[in-house]
């Protein structure tokens, strides 16, 4: 089982990717939205492996834009941006900004350019439920 760890760049928001594809064949793309491109974003997910999320309640905002059917994650103290968590069907689905987030063995690999411009809502949500790992967003509280 691969492990890889990771946080944003003040350290509020930890990632851990748990996957049985070893890192080398791990899917690695860059979307071509305005919003993934200005944030020099390029992503990872597994749908065999397992994502978490974990911070504070209050270290995340989420974004929504074009068709809304996912959150973007930044830190709120960094503004990192530390991936995308759709809800679909019950179940949650998540990507990892590798970048954002620095995640280990993917230095020196250039991501694969994805445009996903014409798809419907229905199509979109379909390939991330197929393509993206399923998540665990832990909140952890904090003591005053």
């Amino acid at each position: 089982m691969t492990r890889l760890e990771g946080q944003c760049h003040c350290g509020a928001v930890a990632v851990r990717l748990e996957t049985p594809t070893p890192v080398g064949e791990l899917p690695f793309r860059a979307c071509q939205c305005g919003f993934c491109r200005r944030h020099g974003a390029a992503t990872t997910s597994d749908p065999a492996g397992r994502i978490t999320i974990a911070c504070a309640p209050d270290a995340l905002s989420r974004y929504r834009f074009g068709q809304k059917l996912s959150n973007f994650l930044m830190c709120d103290t960094c503004g990192v941006y530390v991936g995308s968590l759709m809800e679909a069907d019950g179940a949650a689905f998540a990507i990892l900004n590798v970048r954002g987030v620095d995640l280990p063995g993917f230095a020196g690999r250039v991501p694969e350019s994805k445009t996903y411009d014409d798809e419907t809502p229905e199509a979109r949500t379909a390939r991330r439920k197929a393509l993206w790992s399923p998540v665990n967003l832990a909140l952890l509280e904090t003591s005053a």
